[in-house]
Order: C-alpha cells, then structure tokens, then sequence
C-alpha cells in the first residue's frame, strides 16, 4: 500500500510548478504578442503598395477600354485617392469629373498609408511637367495627378509611402514608366535609405 501511495503522491504537481508553468505560458503568450504586432505592422505597407500597384494597372486598362482619359489624383493630404475620367473629350476636353462607374477603387485605398511623395519624372503625356504643377520638376506644393491615355500611354511618375503605424520605418517606392506601363515597386528599410541618401 505504500508504493501505490507514493506513486499517487509523485502523478500531482506542486505548487511551484504550476507557477513555473503559468509564468513560461505567459512570457511565451507575451512574445508571440509582440512578434504578431510587428507583422501586423509591416503588413499595412506591403499590402498598400501592391495595391497601388494593381490601381496603376487598372487605372491603364479602364483608359484603353473606355477610349478615355483616366487620372489617378491623390488630395492635398494624400489620404485619399481619386480617380477621374474624362467624360466628353469633344465637347469638354479637359474636364475630369469623378470616375463613379470605377469597378476596382478598394485598390486606390489609402488605409494604413501615408502619402510621402507622388512625383512625375518626365514630362506629362496631358501638359508640360513645369514649375508652378503639381509634382513638377520645380518643386511644387501638393502630390502630381497622374494621367492615363486610351492608347495605352501613361506619365511617368513615382510614388512614395510610408506606414501609418510609427513601428514601421520603411519605405515603399512605386515606379511607373509611362512608355512601356511598367509598374515596379521596391520596400526599403531605414538603414537601406539611409546608405542611398550617403550615396553621391
């Protein structure tokens, strides 16, 4: 009788371990908190950017298909995207009113974004990139809106965004060549930016 006592006594855990227990779940509970807040925070950024990506290339299809003018303008703020088209070419050349029959316009959503830039880099297939525009050569108050012809032309721009969330200091750069409609994008990382703007 007093080996199955002791054997019943040894299949219990003290006190002590259960603490133990409880404090090694908590501190791994706390870990995994941290590592998932830091994936929920680069994660606002990757996604943004590819999004804006895909609004680039639809923003190029919709202008082929339609045979109209579409122009991608973000606010004074930068916390909105619009898109606009031209409706009647003919009659109001240059008059872009709001694009309301736009089918993919989750993807122009600036949530978790901060606009840091929206830049042409070459002249503007709609008007001469000059000092007094927006996002011209000349430095300018306010982000370039970026125009898309029904022949499958674009300008050519750049588009810089950082994170909403602080955590996050990288950097995303979205390229689109005008010419060829190629969008290319690149995330750069604090110190990556860093040696770039050493860089002569």
């Amino acid at each position: 009788m007093r080996k199955g006592a002791a054997v019943a006594l040894r299949r219990g855990f003290t006190f002590i371990e259960i603490m133990l227990a409880l404090a090694i779940f908590g501190l791994l509970v706390a870990a995994a908190a941290v590592n998932f807040g830091a994936l929920g925070a680069g994660r606002a950024l990757d996604e943004g950017t590819a999004r804006l990506e895909t609004a680039l290339r639809m923003a190029r299809a919709d202008a082929a298909n339609l045979g109209r003018r579409l122009r991608l303008v973000f606010d004074e703020t930068g916390s909105r995207l619009v898109v606009l088209w031209e409706p009647e070419p003919m009659i109001q050349p240059g008059a872009f009113a709001e694009y309301t029959a736009c089918t993919w316009d989750d993807y122009v959503s600036m949530d978790g974004l901060v606009l840091e830039r929206c830049q042409l880099t070459a002249p503007s297939v709609y008007l001469a990139v000059d000092a007094s525009s927006p996002g011209g050569a000349g430095g300018s108050t306010g982000p370039a809106a970026i125009t898309f012809e029904p022949d499958g032309s674009s300008d050519s721009a750049v588009i810089e965004l950082s994170a909403a969330d602080l955590r996050d200091t990288r950097r995303a750069f979205i390229e689109l060549e005008g010419l060829t409609g190629t969008v290319a994008s690149r995330i750069y990382t604090a110190a990556e930016l860093e040696e770039m703007q050493g860089v002569p």
